[in-house]
């Protein structure tokens, strides 16, 4: 049986939602946000999306995968060449760029493809639509693959204007797990990163990452292939595109600050994104385009 493709509306957003017999995906079109994976033997949903979340128009929902761009984070904190690309920008950059608060369009549901291993897969492609008056001119592309394995996301922006143009971005990962205290990032030892709590000092990963305090740090030239653990199943996230990995996990600390979430939210969750952010942002000459991907895969216990 072929993967199906099927419209519907939850509270204010319309859906897309992708169901085979070995996997099913539901992408929110506002924002391209894919917000639940599953297959026939892995985890009721690869991602995690908040009990609280809000399915408002308007608003990025809490989970699942946010798509940051054209900037990451805080706009002032973005270098100065950013900030130049984008100062006649009419939408809010002020927090994550504005493209998960965005309709995208569906540009291509293609329900099943075969590689040279014959593995199954089915892509579904969107696009940001022309905004009047977005300056600079950039386009972006976001394209899904599914399959009873893995699924991957990627962002492919182009330059439309006459000008170069420097910007940051992220897939802002959301990933469930039973005890946060219990959890392991590996793949980051002795990668330096910049500690967004602590003035943004940059220092060395010693080991593996561990959570018994808040966590916001963007690691750099981090490593394309990174394990978390622990769960059923080892969650492997594969980067291309990519010079900085984010992992976030706001601690009881800073839970009450953040909408959509709940005081005990943080045991459930982090966010490992793959990302070009703070000091890794990319430039692109006029006609120029660039791509940003991650691969999520759970591969069982040796």
């Amino acid at each position: 049986m072929l993967p199906t493709l099927k419209h519907s509306k939850i509270d204010e957003l319309d859906a897309l939602t992708i169901t085979s017999p070995d996997y099913t995906a539901t992408v929110l079109l506002q924002g391209a946000q894919l917000i639940h994976f599953s297959t026939r033997t892995g985890p009721d949903n690869w991602l995690w999306v908040s009990d609280k979340a809000e399915y408002k128009v308007g608003d990025s929902v809490r989970g699942g995968v946010p798509i940051c761009w054209p900037v990451f984070g805080q706009f002032e904190a973005n270098p100065q060449q950013v900030k130049d690309s984008f100062a006649n920008c009419r939408f809010d950059l002020k927090q994550h760029g504005f493209a998960r608060n965005q309709i995208f369009d569906v540009d291509l549901f293609n329900p099943l493809h075969v590689n040279r291993r014959l593995d199954h897969f089915s892509s579904l492609t969107l696009s940001l639509p022309k905004l009047e008056d977005f300056h600079p001119k950039l386009g972006l592309q976001v394209r899904f693959l599914f399959s009873s394995y893995s699924f991957s996301i990627a962002l492919t922006t182009t330059n439309h204007s006459d000008e170069t143009v420097h910007f940051s971005q992220a897939l802002h990962t959301y990933l469930p797990t039973g005890d946060i205290e219990q959890t392991t990032i590996k793949g980051l030892d002795q990668v330096t990163y910049s500690d967004a709590l602590d003035n943004w000092i940059t220092k060395t990963q010693q080991g593996e990452v561990t959570f018994s305090e808040g966590v916001d740090r963007i690691y750099h030239a981090a490593p394309a292939l990174i394990v978390v653990e622990p769960r059923a199943s080892l969650p492997h996230i594969e980067s291309k595109g990519s010079n900085s990995t984010v992992v976030w996990n706001p601690w009881h600390t800073k839970a009450h600050e953040i909408s959509q979430f709940a005081a005990e939210d943080y045991k459930k969750m982090l966010c490992v994104e793959t990302a070009n952010a703070h000091l890794d942002t990319v430039s692109l000459t006029p006609g120029e385009s660039h791509q940003l991907s991650v691969e999520i895969m759970h591969l069982p216990f040796i």
